[in-house]
């Protein structure tokens, strides 16, 4: 009997017809999608309000403390005043007292300078805007060549968005005879960075320890920093170490 040619039939399932399933699944995974969206923006709203309250109350409080410190200032002052006159005082009290207005005095500068930092950053002056180099200080500890360092950076005007991009800092000096540069991650072990990248509302710190090499006399300390986006800006500062070392030329 002869073989009958021809193609060999799959088996065939038959299924319902029903396109709207396939509208509904469309709907609802843009309606999970838009919720995922509208979640992320109210949590960085909700981020945003937190922050600018913490803010709002640390400076707050450093104008309650400044406050406080002027008054005890004065009060010390009336007792300086008080005691040069009393001759059953020894010159050792007095100088005690001195010490401590001393020491006051310096605590106000600091809180004066703190209020402002804050003051700065929730109300900005008319021309300033955007990415600052707020802050830029050096302090020598006990050990030979060693400083702790912070690099401070601010954005004024809109806060309302992060502000992103990186900053780098090199220390300029003569070793040997030479002119030379260190990135700021030769000289310490809290950098692992060239460009340190930043991403903050209100502001950012860096800080940590630098060692200077031996035999290198260092001379600036520059500051660049670039932020990226929308509004992207570059800003390029030089500062004299000798000033960073004696505390002056640390701002703007």
């Amino acid at each position: 009997m002869g073989q009958v040619k021809g193609r060999v039939l799959e088996n065939l399932v038959v299924v319902p017809h029903r396109p709207w399933r396939r509208f509904i699944y469309i709907v609802l995974t843009l309606l999970t999608m838009a919720a995922g969206v509208y979640t992320s923006y109210w949590y960085g709203i909700s981020q945003g309000i937190g922050q600018e309250k913490v803010l709002y109350q640390q400076r707050q409080q450093l104008q309650i403390e400044l406050l406080e410190s002027i008054g005890r200032e004065d009060e010390l002052r009336q007792l300086v005043a008080v005691l040069e006159n009393a001759t059953f005082v020894d010159k050792e009290s007095v100088d005690g007292v001195r010490q401590t207005n001393r020491e006051l005095t310096d605590r106000i500068a600091q809180l004066e300078e703190d209020v402002s930092l804050y003051q700065g950053i929730m109300s900005p002056s008319v021309n300033a805007a955007g990415l600052t180099i707020q802050e830029v200080t050096l302090v020598k500890t006990a050990s030979a060549n060693r400083y702790r360092f912070k690099v401070m950076l601010t954005q004024v005007g809109n806060n309302s968005s992060y502000l992103r991009g990186f900053v780098g800092v090199t220390i300029v000096g003569v070793q040997g005879d030479t002119v030379t540069a260190y990135p700021l991650k030769d000289l310490s072990i809290d950098i692992s960075d060239t460009e340190i990248k930043f991403r903050y509302r209100y502001f950012q710190d860096f800080t940590g320890e630098l060692v200077l090499p031996e035999n290198f006399t260092p001379d600036q300390l520059q500051v660049i920093a670039q932020s990226v986006g929308d509004k992207p800006a570059r800003l390029e500062k030089a500062y004299i170490w000798s000033d960073l070392e004696t505390g002056n030329n640390v701002g703007q």
